[in-house]
């Protein structure tokens, strides 16, 4: 989520690209002491960070109580809605197995030799690649 972007993810998004920046920064800067930084950009994998339909039920009627008339009208409904139904069917496109993360982050702290980039993950590291070598609208498309 922070080296490509992802629709309704931008504040996740946003949060995560610092966050790689700032690991490549520190392996940069770090490394004349010999201290190795890695960065591990999974795919997905089920985690929760979605929310539940009882949580959603709770933080939809809260928004939609406090946005102001306007915005209400411009996103609408059919955005809150269709944002939930993505959000939500989202782990059944995600690996619930995590041992692949917590086999890259064993590798990172404990490798003589750490990568300075794990994708644990299917297809982590073919978004990623689709994204820097193919035209924007074929990264959309997809």
């Amino acid at each position: 989520a922070g080296g490509i972007p992802l629709p309704r993810y931008a504040a996740y998004g946003a949060s995560k690209a610092a966050l790689s920046m700032f690991s490549g920064v520190m392996r940069q800067e770090l490394s004349k002491w010999g201290i190795k930084v890695a960065a591990i950009h999974p795919s997905g994998f089920r985690t929760g960070i979605q929310g539940t339909s009882d949580l959603w039920d709770k933080q939809e009627k809260e928004l939609m109580e406090n946005l102001p008339a306007d915005t209400r009208q411009a996103y609408g409904e059919d955005y809150l809605q269709g944002l939930r139904r993505y959000l939500l069917h989202m782990p059944a496109c995600c690996d619930p197995d995590l041992s692949p993360v917590l086999g890259d982050v064993l590798h990172a702290l404990l490798a003589r030799r750490p990568h300075g980039l794990y994708t644990p993950g299917k297809g982590a590291y073919l978004l990623l690649c689709i994204f820097c070598c193919f035209p924007l609208w074929c990264y959309d498309f997809f």
